[in-house]
């Protein structure tokens, strides 16, 4: 039986799930008004996995609707700098996520 000579392990870094889908619950709502694009696939398979029969089963996976919405104020939040960005912001209570929503939840004249 021959020994191993080398273990090659691989660390890969994993975000926290929750963290990632309530900083991306604030921005969800404007790709479904339409007021952020994307392609529909995203929206389509963001709002299956929400359905109450399949929400159970999806409660640590992270959509690609999700990562996007978080894309438009970070790096990519799968990996550590973005993630570290993505905590330091939540840390300082969420202040570029405001800055970013801003412009979408002034009042419009559509609404007076």
């Amino acid at each position: 039986m021959e020994k191993f000579t080398k273990i090659e392990e691989s660390k890969r870094f994993i975000p926290d799930p929750s963290i990632l889908k309530k900083y991306a619950s604030f921005i969800i709502p404007l790709y479904l008004t339409g007021e952020l694009k994307c392609d529909e696939k995203y929206i389509d398979e963001w709002l299956d996995l929400y359905k109450s029969q399949n929400k159970w089963k999806n409660v640590n996976m992270v959509t690609d609707l999700e990562l996007i919405a978080i894309k438009n104020i970070f790096d990519d939040p799968t990996t550590i700098n973005g993630f570290n960005q993505l905590k330091q912001d939540v840390k300082n209570k969420c202040t570029k996520l405001q800055n970013f929503l801003k412009n979408y939840l002034q009042i419009k004249a559509d609404f007076k």
